[in-house]
Parts: structure tokens; C-alpha cells; sequence
């Protein structure tokens, strides 16, 4: 058994497929909380259910105790999903993917889920990525687009993808897909690396934004906005309780004001000449977050 549930028995108007994961290849939650905001936002129909026993370690990904609304303590298992949104002003369907990188039996994992993906018939799918980068959070996050397939690249005015070493679930999901042919393009937007907490609501909204041209229709983002402020304005109080913080984050303005475009070699700023460790940086700011969210 691979432990897939799939119940879509429908046919689909020419879907765009949007897949991200809780992992490598997301800081925080920035690309399923992409996710989830569409699935809200458009009423999504879940389709795809896995179960979780062959792909993880519980001592590795623990499930959670969560307390119901009506008191009942309840066990939840890492999960992963899929659904479908229809758009109606446009006449087009969207399918999401969305979950927690597994642990174990990655290809057994990505050969079915290809598979699923290969029979909703695709005209694209992209794969969403945040990834840590000497970055200022005072400025716009950075995204850009990628792809292996020179004749997708040119189509959607994207970069090649030429990286080469480690890879999480996504690049084992991209070769399983090219195994069907399917059109794939990937989206990666580049996330603080001081900012390691669970949320970054400014990147979710510069990581959808940036794919509403190949989704073809703008997506509401009010709620993220409201939450955008609000976690902005955390993270201002963080960098103004702390000198440190604050000098470091200027050397990263400095930095970002000097590139004139976005190109593979911001993620190799060295964040080493602003004399200070960097984790030390990290732990501060997480902690002057943390603090702040328990006192709200």
C-alpha cells in the first residue's frame, strides 16, 4: 500500500498546480501558508490524502496534541493534501498541494503523487520555495522564477535552473514529474535569514504576487496584509530593543541598495562583515518575537 487517498472524479479546466511542503524547501511556513490562503480564499474541495505511517519518524516529526472546541484532546498527524479551487471569473481550476516533507520512502512518495498529478492533465506546475538569505526585512522580498526546461524558461521569462548539489522533496518531485513530461517552473523567494520563525506574512504576499501573472487573476490578500503589519511591527521593536540587531540589519540595506538586479549570487552575501555572529542575531531576534507574541 502507499497509503495515497484519491478521490478526484472530475475533470478539470486547463489546472494550474501549485505544490508546497513544510521542510527543506520552506522557512517557516511561508509556501503552504501560500497554500492555505488559496485553499481558503476559493473554497478548495480536498481530493488527495495520505497516510502518514510509511513516510515519517515520529521521534523526528511528532504529531501534536491539540484541544478540540468542545475540550476533546485530539492527535494530529502530519499531513499531506491536496485540493482543488475553481476560479470562476476566469474559468480555470487550480490544484494545491500541500503538506510536510516526508521523512523516509521519498520515492515511493513522489512516484504516486506524479502520478496523481500526471491525470489532472496540467497546462503548468510550479513548485514553491522560501529559502534564507543575508536579506533585510525593511526592504521588498525577492522573488524569482526558474526552471530546468530552457523552452519553459523563455516562455515565462524565467531563469535556467542550473543548481547542483542537495536536494529536499521538491527537486525528488521534479524528477518524478519530468518522468510524465509534465511543464514544471519553480518560484523561490528569499526570506531574512535573522527571521527564522514560524510565519513571514510579507513573503507569502511577495511570493503570490509574483505568481499571479502565470496564475492569470489577482489573488485578495486583506488578511495578509493585516497580518504583514503586524508582524512587521514585532520585528521593528525587536531591531530598536537591540543595537546589534539594528546595526546588522543596516548592513544589509547598505547591501541591497547596491544590487541593481536580482541574480544567484545574493545568496552568497556574506553576512560575516557585519562583525557580528550571525546566530547570536538569530537567537535575539527569535527571542524578542516570541516574547512579544506571549504578551499579546
Amino acid at each position: 500500500m502507499d497509503g495515497f487517498q484519491n478521490t478526484l472524479d472530475q475533470d478539470l479546466h486547463t489546472p494550474i498546480v501549485l505544490i508546497a511542503f513544510n521542510g527543506w524547501s520552506d522557512t517557516g511556513t511561508v509556501t503552504t501558508d501560500l497554500a492555505d490562503h488559496l485553499i481558503d480564499t476559493y473554497a478548495g474541495n480536498r481530493f488527495l490524502t495520505v497516510d502518514p505511517e510509511e513516510y515519517y519518524v515520529f521521534t523526528e516529526i511528532r504529531p501534536e496534541v491539540r484541544i478540540s472546541p468542545e475540550g476533546i484532546r485530539e492527535i494530529q498527524w502530519p499531513k499531506n493534501e491536496g485540493f482543488t479551487c475553481h476560479i470562476p471569473e476566469i474559468n480555470q481550476d487550480l490544484v494545491i498541494i500541500r503538506g510536510v516533507e516526508p521523512n523516509t520512502n521519498w520515492k515511493k512518495f513522489t512516484t504516486q503523487l506524479s502520478k496523481i498529478i500526471a491525470e489532472t492533465k496540467p497546462k503548468l506546475v510550479c513548485t514553491l520555495v522560501a529559502r534564507p538569505a543575508a536579506m533585510p526585512h525593511t526592504r521588498p522580498i525577492l522573488v524569482s522564477g526558474s526552471s530546468a526546461d530552457k523552452e519553459m524558461a523563455r516562455t515565462y521569462g524565467l531563469e535556467a535552473s542550473t543548481y547542483q548539489g542537495p536536494t529536499g522533496l521538491i527537486g525528488v518531485a521534479h524528477d518524478a514529474m519530468r518522468k510524465h513530461n509534465l511543464p514544471l517552473i519553480s518560484y523561490a523567494a528569499l526570506i531574512p535569514h535573522y527571521l527564522s520563525v514560524e510565519e513571514n506574512p510579507p513573503a507569502t504576499i511577495a511570493l503570490l504576487k509574483a505568481l499571479e501573472p502565470i496564475l492569470g487573476f489577482s489573488v485578495p490578500t486583506t488578511s495578509l496584509e493585516e497580518e504583514s503589519v503586524h508582524f512587521l511591527e514585532r520585528v521593528e521593536e525587536a531591531s530598536k530593543q537591540d543595537s546589534q540587531i539594528g546595526s546588522y540589519v543596516k548592513t544589509l540595506e547598505e547591501r541591497y541598495e547596491e544590487m541593481h538586479t536580482f541574480d544567484k549570487s545574493t545568496d552568497n552575501m556574506d553576512a560575516g562583515d557585519a562583525n557580528l555572529s550571525a546566530d547570536d542575531v538569530l537567537r535575539d531576534v527569535e527571542d524578542l518575537l516570541r516574547r512579544s507574541e506571549e504578551e499579546q
